[in-house]
């Protein structure tokens, strides 16, 4: 354990931003590089930093959007899809009244952005989800693929971010083959390229929300641009990104090794969610029309049956964190991780409560 890193603990200070000592890990170059590399990019403008919450991060992020397009005196777009987390239209309802920063909602599959005035050069930021919180879709990536090509065509510069808070601390990119809804070689592409990406582990460790962003687009980090990381004292000399935060980032706790293995735990999150789906397969009768869709980290069993699905979500929903959307009565939303595997025998069990005689029970009277 480093000297200093429990200087100030995640649970804050009451005096304000604490100076983090010279010790700590995240101010490690090796450090830091390694985890930009491992979750986003390494490289001179390439920045992260922990935040209490999703929504915490965004609202730095946001934050820092609105310094940049004060600096420019030019507005700066920033497109929120309607299928991203609700958070964002709350952060962007305080800038309302911003003269710089605009909010412009779009609806998935639709072609609002045609309505936008845009002139040459105008900064974009458009959000990509890549597994929204409820249904555990990402965005079509089609629709958004055009959506960038309009910006572009209208001689714009389009910027993307990335919300995957609900990746945790597994490596995205390193997962797209386990989402049956976008192709993983076009996801891919907006990973590599992303101006910014956030990611949530409130699933795995008390790492809270770790928020990564390229600065080389923006004026109001030119002149750090040549520091490495984090490498500056928190109080007085941090980067925009938490200089111009609302609230104070999370400083160093020991756990923040954990990134360390962002490679190995990603290896044993894909094994863990491959196995979870074979004893699902194993617990659900032939007989049974289903369908398995993997959406990592989330896993849709859609049945053929609407009663069948909603019987079994009765009969797992109190001992088992399930979500229902009432648009998709037919699709079981599992969340498999490494310590809840016991859910496929409680799908056996459900299966193998009834027989095929004609017994009222769970499944064969269906």
């Amino acid at each position: 354990r480093r000297a200093g890193s429990l200087m100030n603990n995640a649970g804050g200070t009451t005096g304000g931003r604490l100076q983090l000592s010279n010790a700590c890990l995240i101010k490690e170059p090796a450090f830091f590089d390694s985890v930009c590399n491992d979750f986003f990019r390494s490289g001179p403008t390439c920045h992260f930093e922990l935040f209490p919450s999703t929504t915490k991060s965004i609202e730095a992020f946001v934050s820092l959007l609105a310094v940049e397009a004060e600096q420019r005196e030019r507005p700066i777009r920033l497109l929120v899809p309607s299928d991203a987390h609700y958070c964002w239209r709350n952060i962007m309802n305080s800038y309302e009244t911003h003269p710089y920063l605009h909010h412009c909602p779009v609806a998935v599959g639709s072609d609002d952005a045609h309505g936008l005035r845009l002139r040459d050069g105008d900064f974009v930021v458009a959000v990509f989800t890549l597994a929204n919180t409820v249904s555990g879709r990402a965005t079509e990536l089609a629709w958004f693929q055009g959506l960038l090509g309009h910006v572009s065509a209208q001689g714009a510069t389009p910027h993307v971010f990335v919300d995957a808070a609900l990746s945790g601390c597994v490596m995205s990119r390193e997962v797209l083959d386990l989402r049956a809804d976008a192709p993983p070689d076009g996801v891919a592409a907006l990973l590599s390229s992303a101006f910014g990406l956030v990611q949530s582990s409130f699933k795995d460790f008390g790492l809270s929300s770790l928020l990564f962003v390229d600065d080389a687009p923006l004026e109001c980090c030119a002149e750090r641009a040549a520091e490495t990381g984090l490498a500056v004292t928190v109080a007085g000399g941090a980067h925009p990104l938490i200089k111009h935060a609302p609230v104070t980032s999370i400083p160093e706790s020991p756990t923040l090794g954990f990134l360390l293995f962002a490679r190995e735990y990603t290896a044993f999150r894909r094994r863990c969610f491959n196995t979870f789906a074979q004893r699902l397969e194993s617990a659900i009768p032939e007989e049974v029309e289903y369908q398995l869709r993997p959406l990592f980290p989330l896993l849709h069993v859609e049945f053929a049956s609407e009663e069948l699905a909603a019987r079994l979500t009765a009969a797992l929903v109190k001992t088992y964190s399930l979500i229902t959307i009432d648009a998709e009565p037919n699709v079981l939303r599992l969340w498999p991780t490494p310590t809840n595997h016991d859910v496929a025998d409680a799908i056996a069990d459900f299966f193998e409560g009834g027989d095929r005689e004609g017994q009222s029970d769970s499944y064969w009277d269906i």
